[in-house]
C-alpha cells in the first residue's frame, strides 16, 4: 500500500512538501506487460510485472526511495482467436484502469506475431517488439524504419531464473501462480555436442506460455521503450 500522502502523476510517486528545504525524490511505479503469441498447439499468454520505488521519510526527515521491487501481479493464458480479435484484447488490457498510463508492453514479434504488431499499430497500443532467437545473444535490427530486438532464449529464462534466486523478482498472488510455478520449474538446463547450452521445459498444457511471457516483462523492465500508452504520448528514453 502506498502512503496515502503520496501523489501519482502517471507513473510518477510524488511525497509532496511546502518545505523548500526538503528534497524531493520522485518514486515510480510502473507495468511491464509479456504478450507471448501462439504458435502450433500453444496459447497466448501475458504476464503483468510491477515495477516500483516509493518514496518515504527516514528518521532524519529526509525523503528516500525504497528499495526496487519487482513482483509479478497477474499471469494468464488467452484461448487462440483472429489476431484482430487479439489485438483488441489486449488494447482493453492496456487500458485496464488498473495499469492504464503507466503500462509498458512488449510483444513476441517473431513469425506470426509481426503480422499482429502491424495490428497494434493501428489501435495505436505502443508496444516494443521481440524477436525471440536461439542462443544467449541481444542486439537490435530495423526494417523499414522499425526496431525489432533479437533477444536469445536462454538469455531470457536465464536472466529471469536468476532474478527468482536473488530475490529481484517475486511471485505474486494471484490465480495462476501455481501454474506459473510449474512453467518456470519445468525448464531444464542441457549442453549440446557443440558446446552451446539449451534450455527446454513445457508442460501439458503447452510450452510455458506464461512463463515465456514473464520473462519477457522482467526483461522489458531494464531495457528501453516508448511504453504502451493508447494514442499519442511523448517518447521514453532509457529509464
Amino acid at each position: 500500500m502506498l502512503d496515502s500522502n503520496i501523489v501519482t502523476r502517471g507513473e510518477a510517486l510524488i511525497l509532496p512538501n511546502p518545505d523548500p528545504a526538503i528534497i524531493i525524490k520522485p518514486g515510480y511505479r510502473r507495468f511491464l506487460v509479456g504478450l507471448d503469441i501462439a504458435q502450433s498447439i500453444d496459447q497466448n499468454a501475458f504476464a503483468i510485472i510491477l515495477d516500483e520505488r516509493v518514496p518515504f521519510y527516514d528518521e532524519n526527515g529526509r525523503q528516500e526511495l525504497s528499495p526496487r521491487r519487482r513482483e509479478i501481479v497477474r499471469a494468464e493464458r488467452v484461448p487462440q482467436m483472429s489476431y484482430t480479435q487479439l489485438a483488441i484484447v489486449t488494447r482493453n488490457l492496456m487500458l485496464d484502469a488498473a495499469i492504464t498510463g503507466r503500462a509498458h508492453l512488449v510483444v513476441d514479434a517473431g513469425g506470426p506475431g509481426r503480422a499482429f504488431c502491424d495490428l497494434l499499430n493501428m489501435k495505436n497500443v505502443q508496444h516494443t517488439r521481440m524477436q525471440i532467437v536461439g542462443g544467449e545473444n541481444e542486439g537490435e535490427t530495423r526494417e523499414r524504419g522499425t526496431t525489432f530486438n533479437n533477444v536469445g532464449k536462454n538469455r531470457l529464462l536465464s536472466t529471469i531464473n536468476s532474478a527468482m534466486h536473488v530475490g529481484d523478482l517475486k511471485i505474486g498472488n494471484f490465480p495462476m501462480r501455481d501454474d506459473l510455478r510449474v512453467e518456470l520449474e519445468s525448464f531444464d538446463t542441457s549442453i549440446t555436442e557443440a558446446g552451446r547450452m539449451r534450455i527446454e521445459g513445457g508442460t501439458a498444457f503447452g510450452h510455458a506460455d506464461i512463463a515465456m511471457a514473464a520473462a519477457m516483462a522482467y526483461w522489458l523492465s531494464d531495457h528501453r521503450t516508448v511504453g504502451a500508452h493508447i494514442g499519442e504520448t511523448r517518447l521514453r528514453g532509457f529509464w
